[in-house]
């Protein structure tokens, strides 16, 4: 772990550096959980694959659905991971109520926990469509715990100046810099109260296999024939549609192991409700039917099944897609939402204990996220910053009262002097001299 430093250079990686092998982080003769939870050996090494076990993938999916389906009207882009990863480093320096409170929302024990940043950090090295980056950059009055900070990635603590300005322009290019210049700000305040912060810069870019074509207008919907809306259409030969009782889910294959899925339901299904069946097909293939399945004057939410009589006989599935493109940008309150995140503990003031991530008494004093996605024609494109900004309980700290004397002497070698070096347990004295001029830079 290299040593604080100016936010001006400040943490820099655009992904955290490889985490040591587990065979390093376990006793010797003991079992490493990591290592028993992971993929098939068959899995290549150093891939997301193989460093996100099953359950980690499961927990990281469960808090994004809690997050999301917590209230009626969802956010236009939300990132779970890129709040999942800084849960999992607050974790690791809380304690009793706060700690647990924060493990649930993880979904992990507090050993999984704790190997989360390093796992994270090994898996997105080696995913080019992916990167993910985080930091924590900590005031002069606050003394970070050594063995919380090497829980993190190299390079990955910084300093806070306590110039504001200086302070938020490093942050403001870290945030640009990891998210391919998607996201230029961090999206916390700092001010004076501000003692730590917390983030995480998460990237995703894919091209699409197949690519849309610009098409004229929409027919139906609230969107027909509407000049100003970019509509997209393709065609596809493989299952990539299910139909569902209430919804129905496109996967939109990219390049680089990413895939988007859109979801429509019926007018009358809520925007929730959709949500809830497209998480639910992101982790189910056998989700809803196979639109292929499906006889000719079927339909479902937005499908039609028709048939047709052509020249040639049918050999593979026949998809036609019809959407728009779009571009959105959320700034989302995450407090908002603090017992959905685990957050209601490590943000009270007088509650919160994280005396294994700092000396001082620290409360998560703001806790924000700018996601930003965009679709269109050729592929796929987002971003995600979420930060923590953390204060002291009760304020800022105050300058202690000083009713004792003391006697300073002070003493200034400003002029030619002697020297010598001696053998502190004999008093043998081992080289000595006179300085007549001093060194010169």
């Amino acid at each position: 772990m290299s040593a604080p430093r100016s936010p001006s250079t400040g943490p820099s990686p655009t992904s955290p550096a490889t985490a040591p092998p587990d065979s390093s982080s376990s006793p010797a003769g003991s079992p490493n959980p990591r290592a028993r939870r992971r993929y098939p050996p068959s899995m290549s090494e150093g891939t997301l694959e193989h460093a996100l076990t099953p359950a980690d993938v499961a927990a990281a999916n469960a808090l994004t659905k809690r997050w999301l389906l917590a209230n009626d009207e969802l956010p236009s882009a939300a990132s779970g991971l890129g709040v999942w990863a800084l849960l999992a480093i607050l974790a690791t320096g809380a304690l009793e109520e706060t700690e647990e409170e924060l493990l649930a929302a993880v979904g992990l024990d507090a050993e999984c926990t704790a190997a989360l940043p390093g796992a994270l950090a090994e898996g997105v090295a080696s995913a080019p469509a992916i990167s993910l980056a985080v930091a924590a950059w900590a005031g002069a009055r606050v003394t970070l715990d050594p063995e919380w900070t090497t829980g993190l990635p190299a390079d990955a603590v910084g300093s806070l100046t306590g110039d504001t300005a200086a302070d938020k322009a490093a942050l403001d290019a870290w945030a640009s810099r990891n998210t391919r210049g998607l996201i230029e700000t961090m999206p916390v305040d700092l001010d004076e109260a501000t003692a730590l912060v917390l983030a995480s810069a998460l990237s995703v870019r894919t091209r699409w296999r197949t690519p849309f074509e610009n098409d004229g207008s929409l027919r139906e919907g609230p969107w027909a024939r509407d000049p100003r809306v970019k509509t997209l259409t393709a065609e596809y030969h493989e299952d990539v549609l299910r139909v569902g009782a209430n919804a129905s889910v496109l996967t939109v294959r990219g390049e680089d192991d990413v895939d988007v899925l859109l979801a429509v339901g019926y007018d009358d299904v809520t925007p929730g409700q959709v949500m809830a069946r497209l998480l639910a097909a992101a982790n189910n293939p056998d989700w809803g039917r196979s639109a292929i399945a499906l006889d000719a004057g079927k339909s479902g939410p937005g499908v039609r099944i028709a048939e047709s009589y052509e020249e040639h006989p049918q050999v593979a599935p026949e998809i036609e897609v019809h959407t728009v493109g779009f571009d959105v940008t959320a700034d989302l309150d995450l407090l908002a939402d603090a017992e959905a995140l685990g957050l209601e503990l490590a943000s009270d003031s007088d509650l919160a204990q994280f005396a294994r991530l700092a000396t001082q008494p620290l409360h998560v004093a703001q806790a924000k996220q700018t996601c930003t996605a965009t679709f269109d024609a050729t592929g796929f494109e987002a971003a995600a910053v979420t930060a923590f900004g953390m204060s002291y309980m009760g304020g800022l700290p105050t300058e202690p009262d000083r009713p004792h004397r003391h006697v300073r002497a002070r003493v200034t070698f400003d002029r030619p002097f002697a020297y010598l070096a001696r053998h502190r347990p004999t008093g043998l004295v081992l080289v000595a001299g006179w300085v007549a001029e001093p060194a010169l830079h």
